[in-house]
């Protein structure tokens, strides 16, 4: 089976392309535990489908975390977004946007300076819990702040395992994001990020990027953020209450086989 790895700003991920096979085959979870395995598979924050688009979408996308779990992907969105121009351009085409489905509704993608940059629906505004602010977008994420200077040698995993736990939570659970509590001289909030199905930290988060500006825009003010997550810069622009603009960068760094075990 071919696939082709995608890096955006740090979240890794194993593409396959299944618009042939139809929008409801998937692997078995234990297939995608197996491929996404750092030192037995190929290694990866998740995996995306891409299937056939049906009611107008361009294609369908389908999002496996590591365990096999479906979420929503706000990176994974906009990986799977360039993978397909890439197809599209293969086919002389050169499409500068998309539209396209998930499991948490439709999206759109455009091409902005030579950046994919894709929608993400703000399902809940913030809110407090006694764990953190709780944002919805596209999946469950709770945010805290943290003084600048502290971020880097926080143990994310300590902090953040019960929370993702926590019964408040159950069944899904959370992921659990820590965002810097002012910007640094260039204007960007660092933040750090544990994603459940990962139960771990990762490199960036799209979802968990967008929730952050969600509630810096709910506490000061704004529409217009950068963040400095470990693996790059992600930026978030809101149009309306309830939409935001996720961009950053994607790189394809190799494409390879998956061979039966």
């Amino acid at each position: 089976m071919e696939f082709v790895k995608l890096d955006a700003a740090g979240n890794d991920f194993i593409a396959l392309d299944a618009r042939s096979r139809g929008v409801q085959w998937r692997p078995e979870a234990t297939e995608v535990q197996s491929w996404c395995d750092r030192r037995h598979g190929v290694g990866a924050d998740g995996l995306l489908l891409l299937g056939p688009g049906s009611d107008g979408m361009d294609y369908h996308l389908t999002f496996l975390n590591p365990d096999g779990s479906e979420a929503f992907c706000g990176n994974g969105a906009r990986a799977a977004f360039t993978w397909w121009r890439t197809l599209m351009a293969n086919e002389n085409q050169a499409p500068q946007e998309a539209k396209f489905s998930a499991v948490d509704g439709r999206h759109e993608g455009h091409w902005v300076q030579g950046e994919p940059c894709v929608d993400l629906h703000v399902k809940a505004l913030p809110k407090d819990t006694p764990h953190g602010a709780f944002v919805h977008t596209g999946t469950e994420h709770v945010v805290l702040g943290s003084a600048p200077e502290d971020l880097p040698a926080l143990n994310l995993v300590e902090l953040a395992e019960p929370i993702r736990l926590h019964p408040d939570f159950a069944p899904v659970g959370v992921n659990v994001n820590v965002v810097a509590t002012h910007p640094d001289a260039q204007g960007h909030y660092a933040m750090r990020t544990f994603e459940k199905g990962v139960e771990s930290e990762t490199l960036s988060c799209g979802s968990g990027t967008v929730a952050a500006a969600a509630v810096l825009r709910w506490q000061s003010g704004g529409k217009a953020f950068t963040f400095q997550a470990p693996g790059g810069k992600l930026g978030v622009v809101f149009e309306g209450q309830n939409r935001a603009w996720l961009s950053g960068p994607v790189h394809m760094p190799f494409k390879g086989t998956i061979l039966p075990s």
